[in-house]
């Protein structure tokens, strides 16, 4: 059991092409994680066979949880090799002591339980909630070791680690969601539907939601582009037409729930709408 006890510290979940998807189900997760868990445990039962070593590139996407405070930092890192079971974890080693991050990948964990769809072997790798300051950030991938540093501040998290042929960063920096922003899009087909969209936003304002400049960059489930829009890159909706939003709001967010339902209720079929909190809540009008 040693070897399932140190999987312990991260958590290891399937990612999809695009940023996670916030219409995700939390029971379909829950019993992922479920099924995914007892695989390792299946794995450590049988041995040090089934560890790969890793032959190509990991790629690491920084996260700031958000559903819970203190907010935490974590790393998910894919490799850029496709596998016959996209459910194969990343065996990685990490310790953190003051200052310094140490993180070490290991293998490649070829389950018996293989989820028959092609995709690279994942890792989520939760640093936790870390303070303002700058860490010695040491990384290894087999005979490939580097150090660079992680530099957090109140506006959000930035790497500093070169271009190597073992480890990459694809979203650095990485900036926070400030408090009381709120973010969305409405996904509608017809063209005709542009006024009613117009409308909602208008709604929106009139209870005190503000447009507010944000700085371009990454944020976690959203990229603010040179102009200041937010965009969603890489993000098929599924609809002919979209519209994003941003706003600051730091009234009662039951009245914002309540507008969702209105239109929910008038507009079903002409509009879906998804709307999110800095805090992690989730408001979809088609579940009203």
């Amino acid at each position: 059991m040693q070897r399932f006890d140190m999987f312990l510290h991260l958590y290891i979940i399937r990612k999809s092409k695009t940023k996670i998807n916030m219409n995700t189900n939390i029971l379909n997760i829950t019993a992922f994680l479920m099924i995914l868990a007892g695989s390792l445990l299946s794995c450590n039962k049988q041995g040090e066979e089934n560890i790969s070593r890793i032959d190509s590139k990991i790629n690491i996407r920084m996260v700031e949880t958000i559903t819970a405070s203190p907010r935490t930092l974590q790393f998910y890192c894919v490799t850029t090799r496709n596998y016959p079971c996209y459910n194969y974890p990343i065996y990685v080693e990490s310790l953190q002591s003051s200052n310094i991050i140490d993180i070490s990948f290991k293998g490649v964990i070829e389950n018996d339980l293989c989820f028959t769809a092609i995709g690279p072997a994942t890792a989520v790798i939760d640093l936790g909630a870390l303070s303002n300051g700058k860490y010695r950030l040491n990384l290894s991938n087999g005979k490939v070791k580097r150090s660079g540093e992680l530099i957090v501040s109140s506006d959000g998290y930035t790497v500093n680690f070169g271009k190597n042929s073992g480890i990459s960063f694809s979203n650095t920096p990485l900036y926070k969601i400030p408090e009381h922003t709120i973010w969305g899009i409405i996904g509608y087909h017809n063209k005709e539907t542009s006024p009613l969209v117009q409308k909602f936003l208008n709604e929106l304002m009139n209870l005190d939601a503000k447009k507010t400049k944000y700085t371009p960059g990454y944020y976690n489930d959203f990229v603010i582009d040179k102009n200041g829009e937010i965009t969603y890159p890489g993000v098929l909706w599924g609809y002919w037409f979209d519209q994003p939003f941003i706003f600051t709001y730091s009234g009662n967010i039951a009245n914002i729930e309540q507008l969702i339902k209105q239109f929910a209720h008038n507009h079903k079929e002409q509009m879906n709408i998804m709307l999110n909190t800095d805090k992690g809540e989730k408001f979809m009008s088609w579940i009203y």
